[in-house]
């Protein structure tokens, strides 16, 4: 057997606070990049040369967050996932109860979402995720969840030279297909399966074989991504200033965003080792803030609130109310979250306890 195989299938062992911090910096870039052009409008040109100086800020803020999905998967990557039967059961659990959150929250607050309407779809189909958009980033990763054995198997047996020539191929495809071109919906400009395996895969590469270009220091990797969020806003603001469309400088899928995420990841992966208990007590409970501020329920009112403060405020105003609801979101899902593991924990010391008795039988 090869001797990557450890690196491949690492074992388990304490939580890396460093990255610990970044599972974290990453779920507040998530939350930012929805609070800007998911939540809001993409300024027109219009706009942009009556408020240049608030919509560079803009163009700026997606800039700078959009990397966030591609640094989850690019993070799953680097560590190497290791299917097991309890931890997928544990994500649905979470997936779950924080569905069910939603729902009592709605039945409280907005009972009227929680009827069958074409609006909204029926409470027990967004529940469950049979909605083409509900939680598209769960469904995703539980996807490459179920294949990682398939992707470690390659991994494991092909050479280096296989391995880089499959990325680089696959690369090609993706930017020829469906950055440039859109041709293939099914890859859905990186929002699919397809992209979050080769993601999933250029990191193990990263991990497994450093090259001197990402084994640079890490003030390197924040310039790289320094310079990855000063040309993509820059370029952003003319290209719609002068009303051209240039949405596929934010998808997925674009190879400028996809080097921004892979630097921002390494900078993380260079700080110094430490070993922090409350970045981990937070972090572990980090997935939680997606399930709450885009929850099939109640996502909505994330949304319908920066955005009606948007059009009301100053700018000033805009930014300290849309912070507030940020930080009482990301606190508010860890400490629900941690009802959560309670209970988590608790439903598997019964079945324990279940199945120890009928051993002894």
């Amino acid at each position: 057997m090869d001797s990557r195989v450890n690196d491949i299938l690492p074992v388990k062992k304490q939580r890396e606070s460093n990255m610990e911090l970044l599972r974290i910096v990453a779920m507040l870039l998530v939350m930012v990049v929805h609070a800007n052009f998911r939540a809001l409008p993409v300024p027109t040109a219009h706009e942009i040369i009556a408020e240049p100086t608030s919509k560079f800020l803009m163009f700026f803020t997606e800039a700078v967050s959009v990397i966030a999905v591609n640094v989850f998967v690019l993070m799953s990557g680097w560590f190497g996932i290791r299917p097991k039967a309890k931890r997928l059961g544990e994500l649905l659990f979470q997936v779950l109860f924080f569905g069910l959150f939603g729902i009592v929250v709605c039945w409280v607050f907005a009972p009227d979402r929680l009827l069958t309407t074409p609006q909204y779809g029926s409470a027990i189909s967004r529940l469950f995720m049979c909605g083409e958009t509900d939680y598209w980033f769960v469904k995703t990763y539980i996807a490459l969840y179920l294949i990682s054995p398939v992707l470690n198997a390659f991994i494991e047996k092909a050479s280096q030279r296989q391995f880089a020539t499959v990325l680089i191929a696959f690369f090609v495809f993706q930017c020829a297909y469906d950055w440039l071109s859109n041709a293939t919906k099914w890859m859905a400009s990186g929002y699919s399966l397809t992209s979050f395996a080769w993601l999933y895969m250029l990191a193990r590469y990263m991990r497994l074989y450093p090259v001197k270009l990402w084994q640079k220091g890490k003030w390197f990797d924040a310039c790289v991504y320094a310079c990855y969020v000063a040309i993509l806003t820059i370029a952003m603001f003319f290209i719609k200033k002068n009303g051209l469309r240039g949405g596929i400088l934010y998808f997925y899928s674009c190879p400028l965003v996809i080097l921004g995420a892979i630097h921002f990841m390494l900078f993380f992966t260079k700080l110094p080792p430490f070993s922090n208990k409350i970045v981990n007590w937070v972090a572990i409970s980090s997935f939680a803030i997606y399930l709450t501020h885009s929850s099939n329920f109640i996502g909505g009112f994330y949304d319908k609130w920066i955005l009606g403060w948007f059009m009301t405020m100053s700018r000033g105003e805009f930014i300290g109310c849309t912070s507030l609801l940020i930080t009482a979101v990301f606190v508010g899902s860890i400490l629900v979250d941690k009802v959560r593991i309670a209970l988590w924990q608790g439903l598997i010391l019964c079945c324990d306890k279940i199945k120890n008795k009928n051993k002894n039988k």
